[in-house]
């Protein structure tokens, strides 16, 4: 059962790490073009991928929770403990952030481009969420795999 959540737990990361973080390359990419129908284009394909790419997040916790209890580690471990408090941060920079600033992109592209789509382009928001999100899942991956702090 461990190998199977564990297994499961590498595949939901994986997913969700390509649907957010891959994505949001892509769309950073995209938005440098100044093209506002590329722009509209990728960035309204990408939405549906990014919102699973948040939920697969979620699940891929619940899994490693799992995980955690089931290969006997103490929930309550300072690299745990760390873990829950980078992951909520992820959580917040993901929805409070990210999905946000991508709706208004689509929305604001959709009508060519605005100076309202230009401000969007030139906004630090994006950059400054993708360099925490960054360091926090980084952050994860080394508590995960040294199990320290």
């Amino acid at each position: 059962m461990l190998h199977i959540l564990l297994v499961l737990h590498l595949v939901l990361f994986a997913v969700s790490f390509a649907f957010t973080a891959g994505l949001g390359i892509l769309q950073s990419r995209v938005a440098r073009s100044g093209d506002a129908q590329k722009i509209h284009d990728v960035f309204s394909a990408a939405r549906p991928l990014s919102v699973a790419g948040g939920i697969g997040w979620l699940l891929t916790a619940l899994v490693g929770v799992g995980l955690a209890q089931a290969s006997g580690f103490d929930l309550g471990a300072s690299w745990l403990i760390w873990s829950y408090v980078l992951f909520a941060v992820l959580m917040a920079v993901g929805f409070g952030l990210h999905s946000p600033h991508q709706v208004k992109v689509i929305a604001a592209s959709a009508n060519g481009m605005t100076p309202e789509l230009q401000a969007l382009l030139k906004s630090p928001v994006a950059p400054l969420a993708g360099m925490i999100s960054a360091v926090g899942v980084i952050a994860i991956v080394w508590l995960m795999s040294s199990r320290l702090a």
